[in-house]
């Protein structure tokens, strides 16, 4: 059944328009398959190496499904001009090694570019294997600057989280806080940056205290002694800083020692907080993408994400599908779609013009995405904007 809609990319010259169907997704283990939906050109090969699996697998296996709505949504839409995207789907395992190895083995192969995501220790260790090898990257979330500072090859349209943190300091700057802890998972570069560069600075300028800072690394940890310390500084807020899971554990010790302040977080919320129910009654997060989000692009992306498939997107989905949506402009844009250095051409042509994607506005500063962003609020088993 096919229906009217606009199509979410649209570069300086305006929108296109054409009908939607659906179609079979990217599969399979690095090997291109799916049957092409659309394009009376060649067929060129897009690569997803992700986290699908291991402790960035919360943000990844969803990542992977906004990799494979991309490729559905330019093919039906004709946005890689005479071009037919074919995935393939490489697992990182969420451990750098692997993600530098699966990443060799793309570069040999016949794709013509790559999405990367979503933990940026991971991404870090992968993209200066594309840059040597001059394939294009598109990377999304993979907030730490190592990642874009790899080389003219890697591009990035998830913004980093750095960008727009400020709204949620200045939300509890409103709220009247005085003290706060931070609590951060310390082999997370951008988890890192956040806690040591991005917080105290904005803290401090707000005149809040910082009268706790703790990290970790991943699961195995005492977290019930560190929450302890926290606890004991007493601050009117935590900020929580982990990768997925660690952020349940730490908020449910938290709550079982007795912790009643404000809790404020990071796009690790996303997806992992159901278990704490009415208990994280409260916590946000800033993020670049909500499904109630106003933009005209963000409602198209939402119609076309639930018809496919009945789910409502979150936000690792719609940074994936921008990921694909950039690579594919870039790809409609150059002047030869079998050679690397001219899709990477393409794809800067298109960030200089920037797109209207399912976050959003997307514009550019030298190949790395900014987005306005949003605040959001867990609040009896769902989120809602704050600003």
């Amino acid at each position: 059944m096919k229906r009217s809609a606009r199509v979410l990319a649209v570069v300086a010259a305006g929108a296109l328009a054409a009908s939607l169907a659906a179609c079979s997704p990217a599969s399979g283990s690095g090997e291109p398959s799916g049957e092409p939906a659309g394009g009376s050109g060649s067929e060129v090969t897009l690569a997803f190496l992700g986290d699908i699996t291991g402790g960035a697998a919360f943000c990844g296996a969803s990542a992977l499904d906004g990799f494979k709505a991309g490729i559905e949504y330019v093919n039906e839409n004709g946005l890689a001009g005479d071009a037919t995207l074919v995935g393939a789907e490489y697992d990182t395992a969420t451990n750098p090694q692997q993600a530098a190895t699966e990443m060799s083995k793309i570069v040999a192969s016949d794709a013509s570019g790559v999405v990367i995501g979503c933990a940026s220790a991971v991404s870090q260790a992968s993209a200066p294997v594309a840059q040597s090898g001059g394939l294009p990257v598109v990377a999304m979330q993979s907030g730490t600057p190592a990642v874009i500072d790899a080389g003219e090859f890697i591009f990035r349209t998830t913004a980093p989280q750095s960008t727009y943190h400020y709204r949620q300091v200045d939300h509890y700057l409103a709220e009247g806080i005085e003290t706060a802890a931070i609590v951060y998972q310390s082999n997370n570069p951008t988890l890192v940056e956040l806690a040591e560069d991005v917080y105290p600075p904005l803290l401090e300028e707000g005149g809040v205290d910082v009268v706790a800072t703790e990290s970790f690394e991943g699961d195995g940890f005492d977290f019930a002694a560190l929450v302890a310390k926290v606890v004991a500084a007493d601050p009117d807020i935590v900020f929580l800083f982990g990768q997925g899971t660690p952020n349940v554990t730490v908020a449910t010790q938290l709550i079982q020692q007795g912790y009643d302040g404000f809790v404020g977080g990071t796009q690790g919320f996303d997806g992992v907080l159901e278990p704490l129910g009415e208990s994280a009654n409260g916590f946000t997060w800033p993020t670049d993408f909500n499904a109630e989000g106003s933009a005209e692009s963000t409602q198209e992306f939402v119609e076309f994400y639930t018809d496919r498939g009945g789910e409502t997107p979150g936000s690792f989905q719609a940074q994936a599908f921008d990921a694909v949506l950039l690579f594919a402009l870039g790809l409609a844009e150059a002047s030869d779609t079998t050679d690397r250095e001219a899709i990477r051409e393409g794809i800067v042509a298109a960030t200089e013009a920037g797109f209207d994607g399912a976050v959003g506005r997307v514009e550019f500063e030298d190949r790395d995405a900014r987005v306005e962003g949003l605040l959001l609020e867990w609040r009896d088993g769902a989120t809602r904007i704050v600003n």
